[in-house]
C-alpha cells in the first residue's frame, strides 16, 4: 500500500498492510521563516519514513496591539479579528502551503491546533486564566468567542492551502479546567470550531491532553481519529477500541521515549496492535517526543509497526 492509501484505510476501518506510523517533536523554529521550518519537518518526514506528517505549529498568537502582559478582565476587550496574513498565524499558513505541495500525492499533512481555551491561555494571559475564570467568566467567554473565529479561520485557511485535517489540542483534563469550566470555557468553543470543518478535510484528530481526562465528553466531538497518552496517564487503547468507533492513535509511550530501550519499544508497539487490532489504528506517541531523542529508537518503533 501507498502512505496515501494506507492512512486512509487506517481511518475508515479497511484492512492495512500495517498500521500506519508517525511521531512528531519540536524543532524550536518559532522565530524562522517559513521555508526554513517547511524543510525541518520535510527532512523529519524523510528521515523516518513517516505515514503521514503532523506539522508542529509553535508560531505565536499575538497579544493585542501594545500589549505585553495581560491580566486585567478589561484587557480582554482589546482581542480583535486577525488579518491573519499579518500574524505568525501567517508564517505558519505558509509552511502548510510548502508542506502540502511537496508531499501531494505522498502524504497527508495534518496541522496542529491549540483550542481557544489553550490558545488564550499559552499566548495572551498565561497564569491570569485561573482568576479570570473564576472571576470575570463573562468577559472571558467573549474574549474566547474572538480567538476561537479567529482560529476557524484559520483552520479553514490551513485546509485551502493543503492541510488534511487538524490535530486539535484540547487541554480537557482535571490538572488544567474543573469540569464546569471545561463545560463552559472549553467544550463549546471546541464543538464550534469543529461543526465549522464539517465536510472539510479527511484527517482530523482530537488530542485529548493531560493526565486526568475528561473522557466521557470527548467521544463525540466530531473527527476521524483520537489521540492521547495512553502509555503516559490513560486510558488504555484496549478499553478505548470498547467505547469508540474512532480511529485511536497512540500506542508508544512519550514522556521517557529518550530513555526507553529498544526492546522495551518493540514490545509497546506489538502490545499496541494487540490492544488496537490492526485496523482503525495509527500507531504513535501519546505527546511530542523530546526532541533530543536518538534517531535510532525512533526507526525501532517504525521497523515494529511495519513487521
Amino acid at each position: 500500500m501507498t502512505k496515501l492509501e494506507r492512512v486512509r484505510a487506517a481511518l475508515a476501518g479497511r484492512p492495512v498492510d500495517h498500521p500506519p506510523f508517525g511521531v512528531w517533536y519540536h524543532f524550536g523554529l518559532q522565530h524562522a521563516p517559513a521555508e526554513r521550518t517547511a524543510q525541518a519537518h520535510l527532512e523529519f518526514f524523510e528521515a523516518y519514513d513517516l505515514d503521514w506528517l503532523k506539522a508542529m505549529n509553535d508560531y505565536s498568537y499575538p497579544m493585542p496591539p501594545g500589549v505585553e502582559t495581560l491580566r486585567a478582565a478589561r484587557d480582554l476587550a482589546r482581542l480583535a479579528p486577525l488579518d491573519l496574513e499579518r500574524t505568525p498565524l501567517g508564517e505558519q499558513l505558509r509552511v502548510i502551503g510548502v508542506l502540502a505541495h511537496e508531499l501531494r500525492d505522498r502524504a497527508l499533512v495534518v496541522d496542529t491546533l491549540f483550542d481557544a481555551w489553550n490558545t488564550l491561555r499559552r499566548n495572551v494571559v498565561k497564569d491570569a486564566m485561573g482568576p479570570l475564570m473564576r472571576e470575570h467568566p463573562t468577559e472571558l467567554e467573549a474574549a474566547l468567542a474572538i480567538v476561537n473565529e479567529n482560529l476557524t479561520r484559520y483552520a479553514v485557511a490551513a485546509l485551502e492551502r493543503g492541510a488534511a485535517g487538524v490535530f486539535l489540542s484540547v487541554p480537557a483534563s482535571e490538572e488544567f479546567v474543573t469540569r464546569e469550566q471545561y463545560e463552559r470555557f472549553m467544550r463549546p468553543y471546541d464543538l464550534a470550531l469543529l461543526e465549522a470543518l464539517r465536510g472539510r478535510g479527511e484527517f482530523h484528530v482530537l488530542h485529548a491532553h493531560g493526565d486526568h481526562l475528561y473522557v466521557d465528553r470527548l467521544l463525540d466531538y466530531p473527527v476521524h481519529a483520537l489521540s492521547w497518552a495512553d502509555r503516559d496517564a490513560g486510558p488504555s487503547l484496549g478499553e478505548m477500541r470498547s467505547r469508540t468507533r474512532l480511529a485511536l492513535m497512540g500506542g508508544i509511550g512519550h514522556a521517557r521515549f529518550a530513555y526507553t530501550a529498544a526492546a522495551t519499544i518493540r514490545a509497546e508497539v506489538r502490545d499496541a496492535v494487540a490492544q488496537g487490532g490492526r485496523e482503525k489504528l495509527l500507531l504513535a506517541p501519546g505527546c511530542a517526543l523530546a526532541t533530543y531523542t536518538f534517531p535510532e529508537l525512533i526507526r525501532v518503533a517504525r521497523d515494529e509497526a511495519r513487521r
